[in-house]
This record gives structure tokens, sequence and C-alpha cells, in this order.
């Protein structure tokens, strides 16, 4: 019975991490041109990275019956625009999606251990190896954060490193529950005493 349960809540959550994921790698909305990631891409030549463009802004773009004196001048007004709006960047983290596939991707090797396809020991080293990944990887980069703020280092590197910090952080976060999950009677003997 409980296999059962494992392989329900793996077909129920992964529809959410199928179509949770956006087309900017770094959840960058509108970004304009030199680009804040190296990733950047405008096919289009509206000034604007094609990854972080909404669709409706690309459905605008193309419809757009401007002759290209005056689209020059709106694009510039434009970015200019953007760029004083993204002086202080808001980002989107991909919470949601990260959690649930390392919960699905948890709950698929939980499911292989207890088929036994997956020994104990390789199970538990699995998981202990992902949580001290992350944990090293978000503080890492968490450190060169902490320098780049100290020193008033300002790149583009700021809005990537800041992104991977925030990414390494939700799967350790996610990790650390599955962690407490794997040895929760050592944890309730903790709270016993």
């Amino acid at each position: 019975m409980k296999k059962l349960y494992v392989v329900l809540l793996i077909v129920l959550l992964t529809p959410v991490a199928v179509y949770a994921w956006n087309d900017c790698p770094y959840g960058l909305l509108d970004d304009p041109f030199p680009g804040q990631c190296p990733r950047y891409l405008d096919s289009n030549q509206n000034q604007v990275c094609d990854h972080s463009e909404s669709p409706s802004s690309t459905i605008q773009n193309n419809s757009s019956t401007t002759s290209p004196a005056t689209n020059t001048s709106l694009n510039s007004n434009l970015i200019s625009d953007t760029l004083e709006a993204n002086s202080t960047p808001t980002e989107s983290y991909n919470l949601i999606p990260l959690a649930v596939t390392t919960l699905i991707l948890y709950l698929i090797s939980y499911l292989l251990y207890l088929e036994s396809y997956l020994q104990r020991k390789v199970f538990y080293t699995i998981w202990k190896y992902v949580l001290l990944a992350s944990f090293a990887l978000a503080g890492a980069t968490g450190l060169i954060l902490v320098v780049f703020i100290n020193y008033g280092i300002h790149s583009s590197w700021n809005l990537t490193i800041d992104f991977w910090h925030a990414e390494f952080a939700i799967i350790m976060a996610v990790s650390t529950f599955l962690h407490l999950h794997l040895y929760w009677k050592h944890v309730k003997r903790i709270f016993k005493k």
C-alpha cells in the first residue's frame, strides 16, 4: 500500500514540475540590451532578450505598424525606461518547480528503495550528497554575494549569482526536510530528551 501512495504522489506532482518552467533560465522579465545574462538573444531586433519577453509583449512588438524612425525612438525610450525600472531588479525564482522536481526525484528513489532496486546505504548516500552539494553551492554563492555587496562590485554576474544562490537554497531546504524523513527516528530521540 505504501508503494501505491508513492506512485500516486509522483503522478500527481509531475505536471506541476513540467508546466511551471519559464523560458528565461534566470527568471528575468524584459531584459534590455546588452542583457544581464550570457544567454542574451534578440532575434526580432527589439533590444529585449527573447527569452525574457512575455508572449503578450512579443505579439505587441510584431504587430507594431510604426515607421522605422519612430520605431527606433520608441525603442530607445523603451530601453531607458526599462533600465530605470530594472535598476533594482526583481527576480522570479523557481520555487515550486525545483521543490516539486526534488520531491519527485526523492519519491522515485524511495520507490526504488522500497522495491529493493536500491540498497539502503546507496539511497541514504544519494540524499546526503544532494543535501551537502546544495548546502555547499548555496554557501559559496552566498559568500560571493557578500563580497560583491561589501565591496560595491556591480556587474552582470550579480543577478546570475543571486539567482543561483536562491535556486540552490531552495533545493537545500527541500532536501533538509527529506533528510528529516530519512532520519526521523533519530530526530524523535532528540526531542524526547
